[in-house]
């Protein structure tokens, strides 16, 4: 937010701070005001003064140029070289002299044109970055003093801050409220702005009937009629103040009322009264599908929920947001009707996300405007349009205040301050800093207050809230730097950051980026992408058949919480591989979202599952690239995350319907100690082909809260073995369907305690093997912790191996 200085000035005297600006802006930003920006807009005209032409005469070499004598004061004359045709001896005129720099980085130098000497350059407003377009240099009344800065003389002396106000402080957001705190502050008296107070003897209730239909989203609504105005430019002061920072003058009455938003915060509205259909104005709800055409010309298709202002033919405003096309003031206007209301922050808010239409009205609407000054508010505005457009404004006005809102007292003690600030706090400083605050201060007893905020102030409802307040005005800096006593134990790290925080580390160890995706998507996408959640049910993945819906979304875009993983992480791929990252691979960790009720709760309540999700697709390119099923790359990563986890007992085999997105031939559910933990498979080659995605892609998803359950185990050690382990390897020939894992896992059982690993390193299948067969080759390492392996022992243990593999699947020994 931008505030001048000068106009500061006219409520609080900070004169002091003209040529020592950094001062008071280390000060608002020491109170939570934070100066991002500070502008001196009259060193853009350094070295531009006013001038008097002494003397015009013709250039000796050029016929198109004029050679001119200037006063620039203190008895000095310059000679300047001008080419404008407009001037004439005795003017007064805008000289720039050398060491000025204009706009476009025009520096003015002491120059010779065409062998005569010039001293400076005669001005237009273009030249000096004031106006778009030239009609010559500028011509200045006789009355201007020669010499003086143009900057001071034409009123471009200001000093621009530019200010971060946070969203609890919308009290700040005009040029009164922020005296109101420099006030407060430097403890200083502020001045209130001059407002009507003499009105004819019309009726504005004769003029315009003004109902309110919800006072709830409208708690207060004022207005009054002026006739008799006359539209037309506004007078430099006004637009000079409203240029000073950034705001387009349009015309006099409209400019009043951007003029009293910035200066009190307060937005206004001038309805031209002979545009309002039969003279009735009604603030109700809009109906679903009603068309409204806003003042910026765009059209929009209200949903019901946006609070309106209404004449007899329709919407004329959306309150606190826009006025409408068809009702506002132009240059045809004699007659207006003054809007100033008071709208919830919730209603104006919601009404202007839902159409995308920010203005300055809605910003501070949205953020909280004070309903206790907008009669005063309303009659300042009346005061500055009779001086700027003339008209007479009509007595009987509107204002429709059914429940005042008021504010409870806060009971606070001066001990409570100093309990929590860590130093003593100095009473009389606490009732000057409240009085400051324009709170209503009752003293109970020594050190003991009721204090009542006003209601601008929205954020200041608790005693902590003035404890705060106490700090940021006295300084943050007396709070002294000590360390609290440490009288219990520090808490434990939160199991699940801890455990998220490891599989982080490990998965980026293994070569994945870590991607983090929002936990809202689009409910339509999402759909499209998970077809069945029985399935991903029966895979251990807690899935709702429909995803839980935002009531605020940010977008339709993102407008339900996820229910699963797979779908965000299928974005990132997608939008990798078209970006021209034709290999990668990624894991997210992060929560998915599910009702629950059951008869104890019989409200809805909502769970968060953690999971886990990995992607990989694409091929390595170069001399070491691998050449096999890019799957076996996410099962290696699992399987070692297994490992570090001392999870030993899982298999990966195929479980039932597999999910749509999946290749059916490529999958497998994930079974870690009897559980169902999710699944892994290669993306179906049919979406790969929809998205013109041209190498395989695979993914794996997890339940955390299943699989790590019961983590971090304890760490088992075992003394290393003296005795030598021994390998046997077995090739057996089975039939082509049996499950090479029901094999693994008879050949387990029958070696026992004495198994240390088992690897299968073979699978053949080919023209000499029977139709139907394939030969599967393990290697079984057997190892003994009490004694060395006799051959009898192994020559048993084999034998278990190969009458087990008969028994299981039909495997003869090949």
């Amino acid at each position: 937010m931008k505030i001048s200085l000068q106009w500061l000035n006219d409520f609080v005297d900070v004169t002091e701070f003209y040529t020592n600006t950094q001062t008071l802006a280390d000060l608002l930003t020491r109170a939570g005001l934070e100066v991002e920006d500070i502008q001196n807009k009259a060193k853009d005209l350094n070295n531009v003064v006013i001038g008097h032409i002494t003397v015009k005469d013709k250039h000796p070499n050029a016929d198109k140029l004029s050679l001119c004598q200037v006063d620039i004061g203190g008895g000095k004359i310059e000679q300047i070289v001008c080419g404008a045709q407009n001037h004439k001896q005795g003017d007064k005129v805008i000289v720039a002299l050398p060491g000025a720099v204009l706009p476009g980085n025009f520096a003015i130098k002491k120059a010779k044109v065409r062998d005569v000497e010039s001293n400076g350059m005669l001005c237009s407003y273009k030249e000096l970055g004031l106006a778009t377009e030239s009609d010559g240099i500028v011509i200045l009344p006789a009355d201007a003093p020669v010499g003086e800065s143009f900057a001071k003389y034409g009123g471009h002396d200001d000093i621009i801050f530019e200010l971060k106000v946070t969203p609890n402080r919308a009290d700040c957001l005009s040029h009164y409220g922020l005296a109101r705190e420099i006030g407060c502050l430097l403890n200083k008296p502020v001045k209130n702005p001059e407002v009507q107070k003499k009105f004819s003897s019309e009726s504005t209730k004769a003029k315009i009937k003004l109902t309110v239909e919800n006072s709830d989203l409208c708690p207060r609504y004022c207005g009054r009629y002026i006739t008799g105005v006359k539209i037309g430019e506004s007078p430099a002061w006004l637009k000079r103040r409203l240029e000073s920072i950034g705001m387009n003058s349009i015309n006099n009455v409209v400019d009043v009322t951007n003029y009293v938003m910035l200066e009190m915060g307060q937005p206004l509205h001038a309805f031209d009264a002979n545009l309002i259909g039969k003279q009735t104005v009604n603030v109700r709800m809009a109906q679903v599908g009603e068309k409204f055409k806003t003042l910026k010309e765009q059209d929009i298709t209200l949903k019901g929920d946006e609070l309106l202002i209404t004449d007899s033919n329709g919407p004329v405003a959306l309150a606190g947001v826009i006025g409408g096309l068809h009702s506002g003031v132009n240059d045809a206007t004699t007659n207006i009707f003054l809007e100033s209301a008071n709208f919830k922050a919730m209603s104006v808010r919601k009404s202007s996300r839902q159409h995308g239409i920010e203005t300055d009205s809605a910003y501070r609407f949205s953020r909280g405007v004070d309903p206790s000054q907008t009669f005063e508010i309303m009659d300042r505005a009346v005061n500055l349009i009779l001086q700027v457009a003339g008209g007479e404004a009509f007595g009987d006005h509107y204002d429709i205040y059914p429940k005042p809102v008021t504010k409870s007292p806060i009971k606070i003690t001066v001990q409570t301050i100093s309990d929590r600030l860590g130093y003593q706090a100095d009473a009389k400083l606490f009732e000057q800093y409240m009085t400051g605050l324009h709170c209503k201060v009752d003293r109970i007893a020594d050190g003991q207050y009721n204090i009542t905020p006003p209601l601008f102030r929205f954020d200041l409802e608790h005693d902590m809230d003035l404890v705060e307040e106490y700090a940021r005005l006295k300084g943050y800096e007396h709070i002294t730097e000590t360390l609290p006593t440490f009288a219990a134990e520090p808490a434990k790290h939160d199991e699940k950051y801890t455990s998220s925080q490891k599989l982080s580390l490990f998965l980026r160890g293994e070569g994945y980026d870590q991607a983090f995706n929002y936990a809202f998507l689009s409910e339509n996408e999402e759909n499209k992408f998970l077809t069945n959640a029985d399935i991903f049910n029966k895979l251990g993945l807690t899935m709702d058949a429909q995803a839980i819906k935002l009531r605020n979304p940010l977008s339709e875009d993102l407008n339900v919480m996820r229910r699963s993983m797979i779908y965000p992480i299928w974005k990132n791929v997608r939008e990798n591989f078209h970006a021209g990252n034709h290999a990668g691979s990624l894991f997210e960790i992060g929560s998915t979202f599910s009702k629950v009720t059951d008869s104890v709760r019989p409200e809805v309540a909502y769970k968060e599952t953690r999971k886990l999700v990995l992607a990989a697709w694409g091929e390595g390119f170069g001399l070491y690239s691998k050449n096999y099923p890019l799957v076996y790359k996410i099962k290696s990563t699992l399987e070692s995350l297994f490992q570090s986890l001392q999870i030993s007992a899982y298999t990966v085999a195929p479980n039932g319907d597999a999910p749509a997105y999946l290749h059916k031939g490529q999958w497998a559910s994930i079974v870690v100690e009897g559980k169902a933990v999710g699944y892994i498979g290669t993306v179906h080659p049919v979406l790969l082909a929809d998205e013109k995605i041209r190498v395989p892609v695979a993914v794996a998803e997890i339940n955390l809260d299943l699989l790590l359950a019961g983590q971090p185990r304890p760490t088992k050690f075992k003394s290393v073995s003296a005795f030598q382990p021994v390998d046997r390897d077995f090739a057996f020939v089975m039939e082509t369907e049996k499950q090479v894992g029901d094999l693994t896992k008879e050949v387990k059982k029958a070696v026992g305690a004495n198994l240390q690993s088992m690897t299968v390193f073979d699978v053949y299948t080919g023209d000499k093997l029977p139709a139907g067969q394939k030969s599967v080759a393990l290697r079984v390492r057997l190892h003994s912790q009490d004694q060395a392996l006799t051959e009898a022992a192994i020559t048993e243990i084999s034998q278990k191996v190969v009458t087990a593999a008969q028994k299981s699947v039909g495997a003869n020994l090949r």
